[in-house]
């Protein structure tokens, strides 16, 4: 029986010494099905792990396009005819799903509900390699643009691609819905290991790893937060049908420790590699935010059929000052008590204060629609939806303020990216927060709308702590670059014969 040492944090991104031969390329298959929903969060967490691993001299990469929610795709087979359409079929479907209004599971024909029972109980899935390179550009619009930079373009699309009719839906149908899992087969050949960008609890063939990026356990720690019992049921068993040997890669010490409480059989394979942050966008000195605003507003909030601004609504303009806030509408995300918290804050000012929500349509988000009504309709509140990177960080530049109360966090992305620009940050007095922002934030507390109101008020009237958040952000940032980033996922590959198993 082989000896398995944990990784650990310092053992990722160790050099090898002088005059010692370089280790082969490891052949890693990474799972994009994630890549398509959206601009924040695990989609840009998947992007950019991609993009360095693309960077990375070591690897031999392919993407893996996986549909998510289709159970009535064509089978994919090797060798078939239509096989350039049939990959194309599933990219298409990784756009489709992500798109609001189109998440159909169940089939409207025989035919379809026949595709579907036969995909269900398919046991084996075939990985088909993209062979027509003509299909890259559309890969690239749905899957990389909203975060990757256009002059990464080149190398990401001289990277391998393949695709499988294995979807995450099928996956989780299989596994977690079922009395005892029944796990699918990726048949993977070739590859020394599949890097899942979440818990996909499928088998691989002899000798290929399975590697598993974890970010959190919120359905189980938060069930209140979630769309209903079955994400919580199936969060725990997914993470417990993984194979006995993958490695699960947290990102965060916080979220290692949430994992090793779903499973404690996976201490010794869980290592913590942080997201890494997006590099700022050059061009976005040169965006006017209150352009930004003005052509990304919604009124989603006074009622699916109101487009227009209402009568009495208080156009943007550039002397105002403005709170950020960017996530997407989930109970999680505790938008109650930051407008809330904002009502307060605007009782005590005679300034021209608005609140920025940007945040794309998610789940539970009714009463969170209901509190932003009135001021919605006011424009004391100025409701964004989906907003490109490089505008994004526009508005994150001219903020004077950007506010994040969450309830929880696997990590938590898009305050590092505010204070890449010098913006000061009122974020959750929570333990992720505490490990990454140390001294450069005003910590505040989520459940106290008192707190988070007192957090806002004396960032936006005291300029020179801000100033000395700023002045530490670099110690902060150095931690998520890219380029540090990098490095351990390098480090972790270069171990994984130190995890052949037993």
């Amino acid at each position: 029986m082989l000896t398995r040492t944990p990784l650990t944090d310092l053992d990722l991104g160790r050099p090898f010494s002088a005059g010692s031969p370089p280790p082969p390329r490891t052949r890693l298959l990474v799972d994009l099905s994630h890549a398509a929903d959206g601009y924040v969060g695990i989609a840009q967490d998947i992007r950019l792990i991609f993009a360095m691993l693309a960077g990375l001299d070591s690897v031999e990469l392919t993407g893996l396009l996986m549909p998510t929610s289709r159970h009535d795709l064509p089978v994919l087979r090797p060798n078939h005819p239509d096989g350039p359409a049939l990959t194309a079929s599933v990219l298409h479907w990784m756009e489709r799903n992500w798109a609001p209004g189109q998440r159909r599971i169940f089939p409207l024909s025989l035919i379809q509900f026949a595709q579907t029972a036969y995909q269900l109980l398919r046991r084996h899935h075939a990985v088909i390699a993209l062979e027509d390179r003509s299909q890259l550009n559309a890969l690239w619009r749905v899957l990389f643009a909203k975060t990757l930079s256009p002059h990464q373009r080149r190398d990401i699309l001289d990277q391998d691609f393949a695709a499988t009719d294995l979807s995450v839906r099928s996956i989780i149908d299989s596994c977690a819905h079922a009395p005892w899992p029944m796990l699918k087969t990726l048949d993977a050949e070739g590859y020394d290991a599949v890097l899942f960008c979440m818990p996909r609890p499928v088998r691989l063939p002899p000798g290929v790893r399975q590697i598993v990026r974890f970010h959190d356990s919120v359905p189980v720690t938060d069930p209140d937060t979630v769309l209903g019992w079955k994400v919580v049921l199936a969060h725990g068993r997914l993470v417990r049908a993984c194979a006995a040997d993958a490695i699960f890669v947290c990102n965060s010490p916080q979220s290692r420790d949430s994992l090793l409480t779903l499973d404690p059989t996976r201490e010794a394979n869980a290592v913590v590699i942080p997201c890494a942050i997006a590099p700022v966008d050059a061009g976005a000195a040169n965006i006017d935010p209150i352009a930004v605003i003005d052509r990304h507003v919604t009124f989603r909030a006074l009622g699916a059929r109101v487009v227009s601004k209402p009568a009495g609504f208080l156009p943007p303009h550039p002397a105002m000052r403005y709170v950020l806030s960017v996530s997407t509408l989930e109970p999680r995300k505790n938008f109650l008590g930051l407008i809330r918290a904002f009502e307060r804050v605007l009782a005590t000012t005679s300034e021209d204060l608005r609140l920025v929500i940007v945040a794309g349509p998610g789940w539970r988000e009714a009463d969170v629609l209901a509190e932003m009504r009135p001021h919605v309709e006011s424009g004391r509140i100025l409701h964004l939806q989906h907003v490109p990177t490089d505008e994004l960080h526009a508005l994150m530049a001219a903020a004077s303020c950007f506010a994040f109360p969450s309830f929880n966090e696997g990590f938590g992305y898009s305050p590092i990216e505010a204070m890449q620009f010098g913006t000061p940050c009122v974020v959750s007095d929570i333990p992720v927060f505490r490990w990454i922002f140390g001294d450069t934030a005003e910590f505040v507390d989520p459940y106290d709308t008192a707190s988070i109101a007192a957090g806002i008020s004396r960032v936006l009237a005291n300029p020179v702590r801000s100033e000395c958040f700023a002045a530490r952000a670099e110690a902060v940032l150095s931690r998520f670059r890219p380029d540090t980033i990098a490095l351990q996922w390098q480090g972790l590959l270069e171990n994984l014969p130190q995890y052949a198993g037993a």
